[in-house]
């Protein structure tokens, strides 16, 4: 498997075309997925990566990053990704707020809670369908989870209940209600 380190030597000294500049930045993004799912990034790893995918390194995974890799980010011959690594700062870990906090320790997370929790943080993580932002990964929960949305559309539908001028509500909640009960 080519590397986008690999591939950009290739060129040598040329620009590169349109094509070869999509294939470059496809590469990048495969580097990075590869390193996304370490728990530590070490100085080996960064010493292998091509100056774009360093620098994604050092904007998103720098916390991630062992000393040694941290100091050849901030020391490495590219200035952007001196920059980068120079600039980072962690995400902060989004906290739920009360109402959900007590919702999750009392009943069933929804999707929108589980994807916080699994983001930990980060602004976009990489899955097996590319890199994803926190509503990505809460589609992907809705996807295989259809529960989730079920109880989102009789919430909705709930707040109608009493309403004299909307027809079929109590109906409507009633089917919703039973076709929620086996899945739960």
């Amino acid at each position: 498997m080519t590397t986008a380190l690999e591939y950009a030597a290739s060129f040598g000294r040329r620009k590169p075309n349109q094509d070869e500049v999509a294939e470059l930045h496809r590469l990048r993004e495969q580097d990075l997925a590869a390193l996304a799912p370490k728990a530590v990034i070490t100085v080996e790893d960064v010493q292998a990566l091509e100056w774009g995918v360093k620098f994604e390194v050092a904007n998103k995974f720098l916390d991630k990053c062992e000393e040694a890799a941290k100091h050849a980010l901030l020391h490495d011959p590219h200035h952007g990704v001196r920059s980068a690594a120079a600039l980072f700062k962690p995400a902060e870990k989004p906290s739920l707020p009360p109402s959900a906090e007590r919702s999750a320790r009392t009943a069933q997370a929804t999707a929108a809670q589980i994807a916080v929790i699994i983001m930990n943080g980060k602004r976009r993580m990489a899955t097996l369908h590319g890199l994803k932002t926190a509503a990505g990964i809460e589609e992907m929960i809705e996807s295989i989870y259809p529960a989730s949305l079920l109880e989102r559309a009789t919430d909705f539908i709930a707040g109608f209940e009493g309403d004299d001028t909307q027809e079929g509500v109590d109906q409507l909640l009633a089917d919703l209600r039973a076709a929620l009960k086996p899945i739960r």
